[in-house]
């Protein structure tokens, strides 16, 4: 019976711990989402719940590991360690954020007011095409061709900077959520410092 016990309380705790991993997770996704960007580019509108969810599966594993490093560096040496760690992780984010933004400059273009991703690798025809018209642009290509990307490049290169392009951008919310994880433990070390000092008579 004892050991069943242990084992009701530790799944109590467990879906407490969860709980609010979870929670955090959503709201963490949901600042970063809203000042970041929307779901990444080309990325069709059924698949946009796909990738949302699994940015906040990612904050909320990131969450769980930041929480225990947390609970074990928690005193008033290691605020330093947690500025360093906190300013590491911006500078890293904003690279993330900064290489999404070049990508998405490079490797899409514009039609019908939408960013369509476009390939690498031309199809034959599309080869032909830009052979009989060297001086054509992107966005015009695009549009020669009705914004059908896939008949321009082939599927597979689309398809691989589309993944590229959405793992580029996954890649941006566990470096800001740790950068603000960091933050608050490095002003809670900090408070912990003022808080023991006690004051000269």
């Amino acid at each position: 019976m004892p050991a069943r016990s242990d084992i009701q309380k530790w799944l109590q705790q467990s879906r407490k711990s969860w709980l609010v991993l979870a929670q955090g997770a959503l709201w963490i996704g949901g600042v970063l989402g809203g000042f970041l960007l929307p779901p990444p580019v080309g990325v069709l509108p059924s698949d946009e719940k796909i990738w949302l969810h699994l940015g906040q599966f990612i904050v909320a594993v990131v969450l769980g590991l930041i929480f225990f490093a947390a609970q074990r560096w928690n005193q008033p040496r290691h605020a330093l360690k947690w500025c360093g760690v906190a300013l590491l992780l911006l500078a890293v984010g904003i690279a993330a954020f900064f290489r999404y933004q070049q990508l998405t400059f490079a490797w899409t273009g514009i039609y019908d007011g939408d960013k369509v991703v476009i390939g690498s690798d031309y199809t034959p025809h599309g080869q032909s095409y830009v052979e009989q018209n060297p001086k054509i642009s992107g966005e015009e290509l695009i549009s020669d061709f009705a914004g059908k990307t896939e008949e321009i490049w082939t599927p597979a290169s689309i398809s691989r900077r589309r993944l590229m392009l959405a793992a580029t951008f996954e890649s941006c919310l566990p470096l800001f959520t740790i950068c603000l994880i960091a933050v608050v433990q490095a002003v809670h070390c900090g408070g912990a410092r003022k808080t023991r000092r006690k004051p000269v008579k």
